[in-house]
């Protein structure tokens, strides 16, 4: 069956599962269609993308990696895309006979170049744009649009954050994530970084506590009572959000438990709060949609309904 898809190790921006491209303004990428050698390829909104499809067979994508046998004896021809300046715009590639699709579409999605963020990279980046408009604004919002502009990437559109934000491919990165945006928000700024320069403070619920509870880390703990999850040692009295003027605030840490007080699920930032309503950033957020906002309400409890779902870490600067 006739099908568009990468080929070799440019597997930047595509989502094989559905059938998504994504494209920075201004900029090309390039896909194959397998198995068309009489099809009429063409997108729907040529403003949007423009391409220039190949009508023979190129016998160099023969030799690349990831084919299977039957793949290699079809024909293989190049279409390469080149995205408008329009960003946030959207059409569909198309391979017709006759007026109907002969192969599955894909959809096209132009972006900012600003929301890139280096995408198939093995680590994300700040790029220009956004570190002109960071060194403007105070230290927490700097955090947030970090991890704002993040979200609005390919990394996370495609969910695949594993390995990149500085945390090897085999981990959980969410805690990762938090740190991440904290660290370079604190470097473009050149202000002191509360969590320290390590970011395995923030790996899980479970680190971050036991960093907060040293004497010496710049981290207030908020709604935890106990012993280090970590050692066992040190004791934590309970303290409210408030306590000692410790409200919360953005880039704040957000620790999640899930049936009971000892059961850690993830790490993530406050974005707002308005009464019982918490809005959070958060990483690792599954396929597609890697990193997102959340709502959650401060007043939630565990299943168990001992402990208070949220435990957070007030950033003492």
């Amino acid at each position: 069956m006739p099908h568009f898809r990468k080929i070799g190790w440019d597997q930047v921006g595509f989502d094989a599962d559905r059938s998504l491209q994504l494209i920075p303004v201004g900029r090309q990428a390039t896909l194959y269609l397998v198995a068309g050698p009489g099809l009429d390829v063409q997108v729907d909104d040529d403003s949007v993308v423009t391409l220039n499809a190949g009508t023979k067979d190129d016998r160099q994508a023969h030799g690349a990696g990831g084919l299977s046998a039957w793949e290699k004896d079809q024909t293989i021809r190049k279409i390469v895309l080149t995205a408008s300046s329009k960003p946030d715009a959207t059409t569909t590639l198309r391979a017709l006979l006759d007026g109907r699709d002969f192969a599955k579409p894909v959809e096209i999605q132009t972006i900012m170049n600003s929301n890139w963020c280096q995408a198939g990279a093995k680590t994300a980046a700040v790029t220009p744009a956004l570190l002109a408009e960071l060194k403007r604004m105070p230290l927490r919002d700097a955090v947030i649009r970090i991890a704002e502009d993040q979200m609005n990437s390919a990394i996370a559109k495609q969910g695949d954050g594993f390995g990149v934000y500085d945390i090897d491919k085999s981990y959980n990165w969410c805690g990762a994530f938090a740190y991440w945006c904290w660290a370079h928000a604190a470097a473009v700024q050149g202000e002191f970084n509360p969590f320290g320069p390590s970011n395995n403070v923030l790996f899980s619920p479970q680190k971050a506590i036991h960093w907060a509870m040293k004497p010496e880390s710049a981290g207030q703990l908020l709604r935890y009572s106990g012993t280090s999850p970590m050692d066992g040692k040190g004791h934590q009295d309970y303290r409210e959000i408030g306590w000692n003027g410790c409200s919360l605030e953005r880039g704040d840490v957000v620790l999640l438990r899930k049936a009971h007080a000892g059961d850690w699920k993830h790490v993530c930032l406050v974005d707002t709060v308005e009464g019982d309503a918490l809005t959070t950033m958060d990483g690792n957020q599954g396929k597609y949609n890697a990193i997102k906002r959340t709502k959650r309400s401060l007043s939630a409890m565990t299943a168990d309904g001992k402990a208070p779902a949220l435990v957070f870490v007030h950033a003492m600067i």
